[in-house]
């Protein structure tokens, strides 16, 4: 076994097993995980806890000899008191000894935190959560686009990312103090930052009245190249076509409307006449 690592050592030179453990343990980090879970409308979920202002995504310390998936569904379990595979990482993050501003006593080391897939949990789902007697003091849903202000900076970061990464489809991507070191068309056009309208309408499947008069159709669309398209109006149409054809028939054929395309870092405007 070889190393250069070592001060005073020449290249080459041979380290004992014990010389190499305490190198490597010199140099150990924290390992940490949280869970990324959303409900229906795309909301996320946060906790409210007792030892800190910011909010936190549920996780926690990776325990010894424990993988960091097993830590991911025990701690849902200790803290919402939910049992849940947990199998999909979706980022991994290096977090640096002096990005956080943890007091000296801590002896942060720095810190590798795995981002896990919690899913969409339906109101079942969200009706089973029990919370512990303590540190949990309470859960909410939240725009994603609420997240820099309720997470501290670093944690809100790696969130956010984490939820592009889900909506990519590209795999577990790799985190720097919460950044991507490949940052995709949505981290460059820092999607899910803007809010959104606060309202939610339903989709009704099948025919409407036959002379109800639809003032407007909109939608806001990811395609599977992760192209984003932004709002597409059209002006009154009738419902029987809505219900004929559905929504998307009507975004083709939207006269005058602007779909914006956002591709690599231009930005360019196509029309749909």
């Amino acid at each position: 076994m070889t190393t250069t690592s070592v001060p005073g050592e020449l290249p080459g030179t041979v380290m004992t097993d014990e010389a190499y453990g305490a190198m490597r343990a010199a140099a150990a980090l924290w390992v940490g995980t949280s869970v990324l879970i959303t409900n229906p409308f795309g909301q996320v979920l946060v906790q409210h806890v007792d030892y800190r202002d910011t909010c936190l995504l549920a996780g926690g310390a990776v325990d010894k000899n424990e993988s960091p998936a097993r830590a991911a569904a025990r701690e849902l379990v200790e803290e919402l008191g939910v049992t849940a595979t947990v199998d999909r990482c979706l980022a991994v993050d290096w977090i640096a000894a002096d990005s956080t501003g943890a007091p000296a006593v801590m002896r942060f080391p720095g810190e590798i935190l795995h981002v896990f897939d919690g899913g969409t949990w339906d109101d079942d789902r969200i009706g089973e959560i029990r919370l512990p007697p303590s540190e949990i003091t309470g859960i909410e849903f939240v725009e994603p686009a609420r997240l820099p202000d309720l997470l501290s900076p670093a944690d809100a970061r790696r969130a956010l990312s984490a939820l592009r990464a889900r909506i990519n489809a590209g795999g577990t991507v790799i985190l720097e103090n919460g950044l991507p070191l490949a940052p995709t068309i949505l981290d460059r056009a820092a999607v899910l930052q803007t809010a959104r309208p606060t309202y939610h309408y339903p989709w009704h499947q099948g025919p409407a009245p036959h002379d109800l008069a639809v003032t407007q159709v909109w939608a806001w669309c990811f395609a599977p190249d992760v192209m984003q398209a932004d709002c597409v109006s059209k002006g009154p149409v009738s419902q029987t076509q809505h219900g004929r054809e559905g929504p998307l028939r009507l975004l083709q054929d939207a006269t005058s409307a602007q779909r914006t395309c956002l591709c690599c870092r231009d930005r360019a405007r196509v029309r749909t006449d």
